[in-house]
């Protein structure tokens, strides 16, 4: 075995850890839920209804109802599938019931918890794709140093504690531009085709696909055969809940935002700021200069994913991803951006005086991550804007009123049952 290949299983199984070991553990949002619920429908039912979620669909819509008249979640197949097939394996029987909002949500706790920490598979497996790639462009350290990077100092970390379907989307997407950079297109269009069972939205990152199509030769274009027949079995799975294959259950909810709000909001508001809980995506700005005059294909097909990625979430309708912490619709990107940083990160072994900013960014990051991880951020949110005291509108574009100050100020008040981790919350406190 080589070091590289040592290294890179090293570096999965240390992020499977941390990422398992630091995961939230339960549902947070009611997308969750409803992912969950599909979830365990599926897996002991055999059915994807989920009327049993309607007390929380007359809360928040969760879905919409096919024609049979039963309820289904408005969530993709990616997640629900492979939730259901970890709550299939890991269920045991007799169990205590898993519970959410003092209602039972899967017959089997054990079940349910390893399920919903599918994501720490998925982060794992994008910053092991992400260091393989960047091997193939630059040196062992680098890709270790990116890699470190995005996995402590960006929000990546945070998305993977969770259980949003964005992390799958990137893991598999940062596949993909790996297979294509290691002149494997077949591979490619099989992961970007997995990639948009968890988001059809994914669509929109078709660059990386084109570019491993462009490295391979116009041959290559059957690579893009599993791509067609993922379209197929969302056609399928569309119309087997909704009875149409064009309806994903989101009705009226679509691309009405204004722009500039929306692109300031991604780009710089101070609670939804990509750069604010992920300060070290600046240098990517500079890695993607250096980039493009190293490697200006492989650059192109970065950059138009993720300027696709900004254009169409400044316009969704709640760019600002609802009540989640961190910059959750732009989570499938970040590890594109790691390609851009690792471009920056090289200068630092001829320019150490970056050192410097470096460290100061990545120090930034991670404190950006345990200050999350310290205390639910949910909790804190309903605390100040279910109470009126602050509008929401506050905690998104006001500095003073924003979600990392509210959890800054929460802190003085902090206990040890506060962490948001349910495998910490047991070890060190002993509490639910």
């Amino acid at each position: 075995m080589t070091q590289k290949n040592t290294i890179a299983i090293c570096l999965f199984f240390f992020f499977l850890f941390l990422f398992a070991f630091t995961a939230r553990g339960r549902p947070q949002v009611s997308d969750e839920a409803a992912v969950l619920g599909s979830a365990v429908a599926l897996a002991v039912r055999g059915h994807l209804a989920i009327d049993d979620l309607q007390w929380l669909q007359d809360q928040e819509p969760i879905g919409a109802y096919g024609p049979d008249g039963r309820l289904y979640a408005k969530y993709f197949p990616g997640t629900i599938f492979s939730a259901a097939l970890v709550y299939k394996l890991a269920a045991r029987q007799p169990d205590q019931p898993f519970m959410w909002n003092h209602q039972q949500m899967a017959p089997s706790a054990v079940g349910a918890q390893l399920a919903l920490r599918q994501n720490a598979l998925w982060g794992a497996l994008a910053l092991t794709a992400l260091f393989l790639l960047v091997t193939q462009l630059y040196s062992v350290r680098t890709a270790v140093v990116t890699v470190l990077l995005i996995g402590l100092c960006s929000d990546w970390w945070y998305q993977s504690r969770g259980f949003l379907s964005e992390v799958g989307v990137g893991a598999f997407t940062i596949l993909s531009l790996y297979f294509a950079v290691a002149a494997r297109p077949y591979l490619s269009g099989l992961t970007f085709a997995i990639s948009l069972l968890f988001r059809p939205f994914n669509a929109i990152a078709i660059p990386i696909w084109l570019y491993a199509v462009w490295r391979g030769g116009y041959k290559t274009i059957w690579s893009g055969i599993p791509i067609l027949f993922s379209l197929l079995l969302l056609a399928a799975y569309n119309h087997t809940r909704f009875g149409s294959p064009l309806n994903f259950g989101y009705g009226s909810e679509g691309f009405s935002a204004s722009f500039l709000t929306g692109l300031y909001g991604i780009l710089f508001s101070p609670g939804r700021s990509l750069f604010l809980y992920s300060p070290i995506l600046l240098l990517a700005l500079w890695g993607a200069l250096l980039l493009w005059r190293q490697d200006r294909p492989l650059a192109l097909a970065c950059l138009l994913t993720i300027l696709n990625y900004l254009l169409l979430i400044a316009l969704w309708h709640r760019w600002d991803g609802g009540w989640t912490w961190g910059s959750r619709l732009l989570t499938p990107i970040i590890p594109l951006t790691g390609v851009l940083l690792a471009a920056a990160i090289e200068q630092i072994w001829r320019k150490p005086v970056l050192l410097a900013l470096v460290v100061f960014l990545a120090v930034l990051g991670l404190g950006v991550q345990l200050l999350a991880l310290s205390r639910d951020p949910l909790r804190v949110l309903l605390e100040e804007v279910s109470s009126g005291r602050i509008p929401e509108a506050e905690t998104l574009f006001t500095l003073h009123h924003s979600w990392l100050a509210l959890q800054w100020r929460a802190l003085p008040n902090w206990q040890p049952c506060d962490v948001d981790a349910s495998a910490l919350r047991l070890l060190f406190a002993n509490c639910q």
